[in-house]
């Protein structure tokens, strides 16, 4: 399975192992060849036209609740709809209020179509190794690194599908109690064979593993990881197509699904994904035609609510295609349908009673982490089956924030601290805005009906805020037939309820096509909402410092999940052929020694990641700069001190720091485009810029005018900062930055250290990664940036921009920013490079035959511009991933991480790709997440040992700080101009249709990158 999917944009933080705290801002297709499911040929009878349903209204205190669907009567009058409107008459008042009035359509008969179920993310690793006790007869041809010579560049080598299996299943005779289908059962459609792989064709195959004859220097080691081994069987599974009509709340499927399980059934194990699909090793039909039966179960009224629930058997799933594909498989072509089968075993053997959100599931604890503004930290635990060299669980530990199940009103006024005495629009600004951002698509639950016709509640989805109860007002009639309007508050004082806040606004709920609004206070915000939503700067900080624990603590609590999981007492895994171990596995590892690294006294060795450097390597002269501050109050900051401090600091590292050539301590942000120009007119290349940590926007702004519409170099520094960390260590760290900026070099590899494919020289380093807006930005477009060196040391480096469609992962110009980048490269070194060594962030196992088609093909592409056809670049071409859940651990009780440069190639990958992980920096606080690398490209045939050595190696070039990052440099800089893209673009509008025809490139100043192409760090 995939190791969690990715999401990019900000997340709930889990650990904060992999972060810097900066105290700045400038922050042949391969297929499978067993067939999986056997595909049943025999179709259903065609759907007829079903008679359209009633629409029932509801009102706030009156009738309402969910309508039983009924057969429309002739010539029976439509329904009447009373929506909050002034020009609308209203019954009396007895009857329901049309102010608060809406139409709810009632579910559908169908029984819906079978569809084939998602795909369960391609197989973690997708490695094939040999089943156990056998061995592998390809294992000994292991290439060594003799064959690595680099020979001429291949064209993809595309290869024909598996086609999929004609066999079917044997079919008998149905239970008694179910009844055959009628015509109103839709057509089956056939399902793909599970070993064929659904996704994108690939023009390339993945590179094989090649280990060196001469090792890297390394020191053996074992770690710990929180994988689960697993037996398999080879079994047969039954696969089953469930339509349940009504196919709404979603919450009751389970439910329903349980009851028709129970009724005929009783003494199976079944199963169900809680969607389309349930799987049994014994067969329940004993016919091809689709059954349908009846369940009754009460909602959360204790109402009956009768449901039809069909069955029909859609195929078998072979379990053997996961041996098979763990023997001699690729990452191209997992067996998805096997997979899938597993992890819904896996899930509905053990986490019923859990809240699901994504792959994660969640269950209240006794005393949960206030987040603030509304949300409490729940903890969870993430599952998910891995196979690879052979099989396994992987278990973690998850948190996450949920909204607090309370009535809302308390949420107003306590969580977010706004007034009960006026509306929402007269409050402060931030929290209003957090509030409303809170609000929307929110589900909440509200009592309607009253005492003569029984009080039930009703779900709704908050939509926005509206006038107070006070102001809102509506057209009603009276039992005389008198129409008259009043507010929503002398409603409800006539219906005997007196409204205790009458001037906090009321919410606008349900479907956005109808008027439904409620009093703040008779809103009660429902129980355990996994929203999809990013979390704010306040609640993130609060999660990363109470999810952060020390490697044993984490272990620990992961032990205590696996105990409460009961896996090998478990029936589900037992009747399904699974077998799960209570123990960590145990895996071979090394450490990588650390490189020697030139600063400017000597050379310096890193030790657990960090080094210390008193000078610069190639220090830049801070000559012709100036000092701002803006919006800020000067006093607090003593500014002679700190200009002082800088050029104290500034020196001993080797700089050259004149006085600045303009001080201004007094600036409002409506005078920096001026004081910009005047600034760049005197030729001065480098401005200080204090900003207030009050505005939001202040570091855009700065950004926006200096970068796209003056062309002058700033470093941007939080007044708090400036106020009460501006020491030593603080300076230093913000002169590494301007050091970069100014063209500077602050550390290089020794020669002594450097890799055999870099000391070849001819090498271009590459980053890569797009972001995306969160889930609830839908007007926000994705970010694409790739950043490449062009130095012969691989520490400075170009970038270039794209703004394309949102949530679009594959970069579409790719080649046209590689050519700019060879271009730059060409200028500095008088030649194009030999070698492309590219780290691509953010793609997960699924995209992986897209973004080889596109990308790659890209970089070949580029490359035939500048150099012609008969030249090919040597590629190298790595994923790089972090949205996973596996961890290291160095012993039972041991709080430490694992040493930086710890590598695991073995067991937990794939037997043959190239395919490791790597904890390559010192957590700071909480556990270590390793990185994860999956080589797509190897036209060199570099050993894995020395792509590992490189990639460790381009950890200690990161210009920001003294010590090794969690992923290579170029990554890190391409997240860094993510970043910078999405300050330079901060409240421009995008039209998608337009970047779906052609992205956009988002481009600075020429004149500043004449000075400077390292701006962005």
């Amino acid at each position: 399975m995939g190791r969690g999917g990715k999401k990019k944009g900000k997340k709930e933080s889990e650990n904060v192992g992999e972060g810097l705290g900066l105290l700045s801002l400038e922050d042949q297709p391969s297929t499978s060849s067993a067939i999986a499911t056997q595909e049943i040929k025999k179709a259903d009878p065609p759907l007829q036209k079903e008679a359209e349903a009633d629409e029932g209204g509801i009102s706030l205190l009156g009738d309402g609740g969910a309508k039983r669907t009924r057969k429309k009567k002739k010539n029976a009058p439509p329904p009447q709809e009373a929506p909050l409107n002034p020009t609308q008459a209203a019954p009396g008042p007895s009857q329901s209020s049309p102010a608060l009035q809406a139409a709810v359509p009632s579910a559908g008969r169908g029984c819906g179509r079978g569809v084939t179920p998602p795909q369960a993310g391609w197989g973690r690793g997708a490695a094939p190794q040999p089943v156990w006790g056998q061995s592998n007869p390809q294992a000994g041809a292991t290439q060594q690194a003799t064959e690595r010579a680099p020979g001429p560049w291949q064209a993809p080598q595309p290869m024909a599908p598996v086609p999929p299996s004609q066999s079917a299943p044997q079919i008998s005779q149905a239970p008694k109690e179910l009844r055959p289908s009628t015509s109103q059962v839709p057509i089956e459609q056939p399902r793909p064979a599970s070993s064929k792989p659904t996704s994108v064709v690939c023009r390339f195959q993945l590179p094989k593993k090649i280990r060196a004859r001469v090792p890297v220097p390394a020191d053996a080691t074992r770690v710990l990881t929180n994988y689960l081994p697993m037996t398999i069987k080879p079994l047969i599974i039954h696969r089953y197509d469930v339509a349940i009509n009504p196919d709404k709340p979603k919450k009751f499927m389970a439910r329903v699904f349980q009851a028709m399980k129970m009724k005929h059934f009783p003494k199976h194990i079944v199963a169900f994904d809680q969607m389309k699909n349930c799987y049994a090793l014994k067969p329940l039909l004993t016919t091809d035609e689709r059954f349908m039966t009846e369940v009754e179960i009460k909602d959360d009224n204790g109402k009956a609510c009768k449901y039809e629930v069909g069955l029909k058997l859609t195929g078998k799933v072979d379990l053997g295609t996961i041996l098979s594909y763990m023997r001699d498989g690729t990452s191209l072509a997992p067996p998805t349908e096997a997979i899938h089968c597993i992890d819904v075993v896996l899930r509905h053997g053990a986490l019923e009673k859990y809240v699901k959100a994504s792959r994660q599931y969640f269950m209240r604890p006794r005393n949960p982490i206030d987040l603030g503004d509304g949300l409490e930290m729940w903890t969870g635990l993430f599952q998910s089956a891995i196979f690879t060299s052979r099989p396994f669980i992987n278990i973690d530990v998850a948190h996450k924030g949920f909204p607090k199940s309370q009535p809302l009103v308390d949420t107003y006024l306590n969580d977010f601290r706004l007034d009960a005495t006026c509306p929402i629009e007269k409050q402060r600004r931030m929290e209003c805005e957090l509030f409303v951002k809170f609000l929307r698509g929110l589900r909440v639950v509200a009592t309607i009906g009253d005492a003569k016709t029984g009080f039930r509640k009703r779900e709704f989805i908050c939509n926005d805020v509206k006038p107070p109860p006070n102001v809102l007002k509506f057209t009603m009639q009276d039992d005389s037939g008198r129409s008259r309007t009043i507010t929503v508050e002398q409603y409800f004082t006539e219906k005997g309820y007196r409204l205790r806040y009458p001037n906090i606004n009321c919410i606008w709920v349900g479907p956005r096509d109808k008027e439904i609004y409620y009093p703040m206070e008779l809103l009660q915000i429902s129980f355990g909402q996994a929203l999809n939503r990013q979390l704010n700067d306040r609640q993130l900080a609060k999660m990363v410092r109470e999810a952060a624990t020390p490697p044993s603590d984490r272990k620990r609590k992961i032990e205590e999940v696996i105990r409460d999981m009961k896996y090998s007492s478990n029936e589900y895994f037992k009747e399904f052929g699974l077998e799960i171990s209570n123990n960590f596995y145990e895996v071979e590892a090394k450490v990588l020694h650390a490189p020697v690294l030139n600063v400017g006294e000597g050379t310096v060795k890193p030790r657990g990641g960090v080094w210390m450097a008193k000078k610069l390597l190639k220090a830049s002269a801070l000559q012709s700069w100036g000092f701002l501050v803006v919006d800020t109050d000067p006093n607090r900051l003593q500014c002679h001190d700190i200009i002082k401090k800088i050029q104290g600091v500034g020196r001993q590292m080797g700089m050259s720091v004149q006085d600045p050539a303009l001080t201004n301590f007094n600036v409002r942000a409506h005078e920096l485009l001026t004081i910009f120009r005047r600034a760049a007119d005197s030729r001065i290349n480098f401005l200080f810029v204090i900003v207030s940590s009050r505005s939001r926007d202040i570091y855009q702004k700065v950004k926006k005018m200096a970068e796209l519409e003056v062309g002058i170099l700033t470093q941007c520094i939080k007044d708090q900062t400036a106020e009460r960390r501006m020491n030593e260590q603080t300076i230093r760290n913000i002169l590494l930055k301007v050091n970069s900026k100014l063209m500077g070099v602050n550390q290089t590899i020794g020669t002594s250290s450097e890799p055999a494919c870099l000391r070849s020289g001819g090498v271009m380093v590459v980053g890569a990664d797009v972001t995306h807006p969160s889930p609830d930005q839908t007007d926000i477009p994705s970010i694409a940036a790739v950043t490449a060196s062009f130095d012969t040391k691989c520490f400075q480096y170009n970038i270039e921009l794209s703004i394309q469609t949102p949530k679009k992962e594959v970069i579409v110009e790719f080649e046209n920013m590689m050519v700019e980048h060879l271009k730059v490269y060409k200028k500095h070194q008088n030649t194009i490079p030999k070698k492309i060594f590219i780290f691509r962030d953010g793609v997960s196992e699924g995209q992986f035959a897209q973004v080889m088609n596109s990308e790659l093909v890209a970089v070949y592409r580029a490359y035939e511009r500048l150099a012609g056809c008969n030249v090919k670049p040597e590629v190298l071409f790595l994923l790089v991933q972090k949205r996973h859940h596996t961890r290291f651990f160095l012993g039972a009780n041991n709080a430490q991480n694992v040493l930086p440069g710890t590598v695991v190639d073995k067991d937990i990958v794939h037997h043959s790709e190239m395919d490791f992980y790597m904890v390559s920096h010192q957590a700071i606080k909480g556990t270590a997440r390793p990185t994860r690398y999956y080589a797509v490209r190897n036209d060199g045939n570099i050993p894995i040992e020395e792509v590992e050595q490189l990639t460790y190696y381009l950890c200690h070039l990161y210009s920001r700080c003294t010590r090794s990052v969690s992923y290579p440099t170029p990554t890190y800089y391409a997240h860094l101009a993510c970043t910078r893209a999405k300050h330079l673009t901060a409240g421009d509008r995008f039209n998608n249709r337009d970047l779906e025809l052609r992205p956009q490139r988002l481009q600075v100043l020429n004149r500043m990158l004449d000075f400077s192409r390292m701006f962005f760090v």
